[in-house]
């Protein structure tokens, strides 16, 4: 079972699950999940505690990946006892249900947890969250380790690259469409992270579903640390579109300072031990990043190359 399965990383693990053969029923809040081979989706109002019960006991899962989230900070700020609800309240409960069941459960956090001072961060290292959003994942963590302290993994991951469902989630998905309006973006050159493909992060899930005597709090990441600003260069540059409409800035010139991660870099280890996937670099993770159809138009005019990109074909 999975929730959150129309998210970037909801929606890869059920391709990457489907692909390994397992019978993936995917579960969302409200967005359809476009994903071949499923067994099922399931539109679930994830605010309603009381009717989750059922669809679990009805299926009696072997696995539970929680990949639910209001994950955008700003979200957060705007109204925190909504995302309160899906942050931390939804997977306290699903921890208790699975641990009834005796389900193994798989629930997705965030690099957010920490403040960005100390990197690279290991799972051990004590968490200090800056944002409204960081806390709560970090409150979640605590009560699902606490619900379900026997078969479980709770993975800390850091900012996702890929092509989303939407087409407009990812990071290039987002940085594509503001340069599509005429905007020119300021992207901090002081402040680090270390993106995760999400090809990747669902292949490392699918191994620690079929690990269920590795247990506890991880990390999952990409290969490389980057500043904001270099991942914009690399990405106008994939698609080989002009560097002039991005700036560089630094995080003192930003009202939010104090609530923006200075670096949070991951250390791997144990888990990167412990799995046959590796990071991803992010070369590799450029390779993968689609034009968003409704773009693509707009990508032939623009980029100084436009062979740089091949189209993907879906067949149906």
């Amino acid at each position: 079972m999975v929730f959150g399965a129309s998210g970037m990383a909801g929606a890869a693990f059920c391709s990457a699950a489907v692909r390994r053969g397992f019978e993936t029923k995917a579960f969302s809040h409200r967005n359809p999940v476009k994903v071949d081979g499923i067994a099922g989706h399931t539109r679930l109002d994830l605010n309603d505690l009381n009717g989750l019960e059922r669809p679990l006991l009805d299926m009696w899962p072997d696995v539970i990946v929680n990949a639910a989230a209001v994950s955008e900070p700003d979200k957060v700020d705007q109204d925190p006892e909504a995302a309160t609800r899906i942050n931390v309240d939804f997977p306290s409960r699903l921890a208790e249900i699975a641990n009834h069941l005796g389900a193994r459960l798989i629930h997705l956090s965030s690099d957010l947890v920490f403040d960005g001072s100390q990197s690279p961060y290991r799972s051990t290292d004590l968490p200090n969250p800056l944002s409204s959003y960081g806390k709560q994942k970090l409150d979640a963590e605590k009560k699902v380790l606490k619900r379900c302290p026997e078969n479980l993994v709770v993975l800390r991951v850091t900012i996702l690259t890929g092509n989303s469902p939407s087409g407009r989630r990812s990071v290039h998905e987002k940085m594509l469409r503001s340069i599509s309006k005429g905007k020119r973006l300021t992207l901090f050159a002081d402040e680090y992270r270390q993106p995760c493909s999400c090809d990747s992060l669902a292949a490392a899930l699918v191994e620690l579903c079929q690990k269920p005597k590795l247990n506890g709090l991880f990390h999952w990441a990409g290969a490389d640390r980057l500043s904001r600003y270099e991942m914009g260069q690399l990405i106008l540059d994939r698609f080989a579109l002009p560097q002039e409409v991005l700036k560089t800035g630094e995080r003192k010139d930003f009202a939010g300072e104090d609530k923006r991660p200075a670096d949070l870099a991951f250390n791997l280890q144990p888990l990167q031990g412990k799995l046959s996937t590796s990071p991803a670099t992010f070369s590799e993770q450029l390779e993968a990043m689609d034009v968003p159809d409704d773009l693509f138009p707009w990508f032939q005019e623009n980029s100084q190359n436009p062979s740089c990109y091949v189209r993907r074909l879906v067949v149906d």
